[in-house]
């Protein structure tokens, strides 16, 4: 699918990997709009019964490459992670997140349009939004508080600071702590289980999980996105990312 973008087909799982090491799987606009293909594709194929994304041993993603943010904001309002985030969040299959390492910005916020998500005993998630003088997107700003209570998502959010397994675990953002070898092994395993259920009950009982919030979470998007969009613009972002480059 693409240099970064692996595809392969597990038993009825179609497994997606994240594979740019050099840059500790930064994502570009061309890898978000590869796996957002693979989604879709995934989706409409009958043979499947689940996606598993995942990336490389001691690293998910180290979120969005920041190059893509050097122009500063959209002028139509358009980003490519979002419009990943749209495909991600609408697929009617199962979708199966394998994480370890770096699981930071982006990386954290597909987390909450997964349905399983099984982290190494040493990942780090972080959403460093006001780090970078930026505000929550992706759904964030709807979908945290209400996983875990106003006090602990402005904790995570306001101070942007990063934290381990064990909390992602508590929290309820993922399924379970597994060994990092045991990670793809025990993704396979719940697809396995997914394929052996009848596929339109697994797709209806989906639906109905994700209909009671779906509604605010796209007036929560578009809230984000005007928000984000003006940050974008302020100076104060543009000086956050080029000291990131001139740093490098």
């Amino acid at each position: 699918m693409s240099t970064y973008i692996k595809t392969s087909k597990v038993e009825s799982a179609f497994c997606i990997q994240i594979n740019r090491p050099e840059k500790k799987n930064a994502l570009t606009a061309e890898m978000y709009s590869k796996i957002a293909e693979g989604i879709r594709w995934a989706d409409a194929d009958d043979s499947i019964s689940a996606i598993i994304l995942h990336g490389l041993e001691g690293c998910f993603t180290s979120g969005n490459d920041l190059a893509g943010f050097r122009n500063g904001p959209s002028p139509d309002r358009v980003y490519p992670h979002n419009i990943y985030i749209d495909a991600l969040r609408h697929a009617r299959k199962p979708v199966i997140a394998a994480v370890d390492g770096l699981c930071l910005g982006i990386g954290t916020i597909m987390l909450f349009h997964c349905d399983f998500v099984y982290a190494g005993p040493d990942t780090r998630f972080s959403l460093p939004f006001v780090n970078l003088g930026l505000s929550p997107e992706g759904g964030t700003s709807y979908i945290l508080p209400h996983l875990i209570g106003y006090q602990k998502a402005a904790e995570i959010i306001m101070l942007g600071e990063p934290f381990g397994a064990e909390l992602a675990e508590r929290i309820g953002l993922v399924n379970g702590i597994v060994a990092v070898g045991d990670l793809m092994e025990r993704a396979s395993a719940v697809a396995a289980k997914l394929a052996a259920k009848n596929s339109e009950a697994i797709q209806a009982a989906k639906a109905l999980l994700k209909r009671g919030m779906d509604d605010s979470v796209t007036t929560a998007l578009a809230r984000e996105l005007d928000l984000f969009n003006e940050r974008m613009a302020t100076p104060e972002v543009r000086e956050t990312i080029a000291g990131f480059f001139n740093k490098k």
